[in-house]
């Protein structure tokens, strides 16, 4: 009975470590700079994220992490996070 609880508190401990490394090893908050700007040329389309990342990528920018796009009648507002 020893062996399997300890076996048991072990297998706990692994997944809870585990699990903490995977959190870890994302992006840190501390290395993300977030930036908005309207676009224009039309709204968001099927992709928002895949157009807000076109649109900065074109005016010669960096590439954002990610996006969010909102249409605002014929252009389109884009919410990024970009790696500082």
């Amino acid at each position: 009975m020893k062996s399997a609880s300890l076996f048991l508190v072990s297998y706990v401990f692994t997944f809870l470590l585990l699990s903490h490394l995977q959190e870890v090893e994302g992006v840190s908050p501390m290395n993300q700079c977030p930036r908005k700007q309207i676009f224009g040329g039309g709204g968001c389309g099927s992709d928002g994220n895949k157009t807000c990342i076109d649109s900065f990528v074109k005016q010669g920018g960096d590439r954002p992490i990610s996006c969010e796009c909102d249409d605002i009648v014929d252009e389109h507002l884009c919410r990024c996070i970009f790696p500082c």
